[in-house]
């Protein structure tokens, strides 16, 4: 019997470029336009800090997700911070992060075709560049 996969999980420690994520900078993780998980329920980034646990944060957000009110782009894409202090895009795609070490976790509950398929694929973490 062939039993679809309930949840699909992905967890990193690091960014796109394999360094170590901190609180010390400022990352996104950028969605492009129709790129966000493909599920048949829900999906959410979850964050914790090196030892594995929530990071308390002012604004007790542990998590972001299809459910959180994301803002989108004006193309449609959708961009999380996340990052120790409060960021110049919308607060709702602020993930707090600490001022040390983190981990992600992306959870895709029931998820589409595209996923099980492997034709899926998670955008890296980008450390953000510096305002000027």
């Amino acid at each position: 019997m062939n039993v679809p996969e309930e949840a699909m999980y992905w967890r990193t420690g690091v960014d796109g470029a394999g360094h170590t994520l901190s609180g010390e900078h400022n990352y996104i993780l950028h969605f492009p336009p129709d790129g966000l998980p493909p599920n048949d329920a829900f999906w959410s980034l979850t964050m914790a800090d090196e030892k594995q646990r929530f990071v308390a944060n002012p604004i007790d957000r542990y998590s972001v997700g299809d459910r959180s009110g994301l803002a989108q782009n004006p193309d449609g894409s959708v961009d999380i911070y996340l990052q120790n202090a409060a960021p110049a895009g919308p607060r709702s795609n602020w993930l707090p992060a600490p001022t040390g070490r983190f981990n992600l976790w992306l959870r895709v509950y029931m998820p589409r075709a595209a996923i099980l398929h492997g034709e899926y694929t998670v955008p890296p973490v980008v450390q953000a560049r510096p305002s000027r």
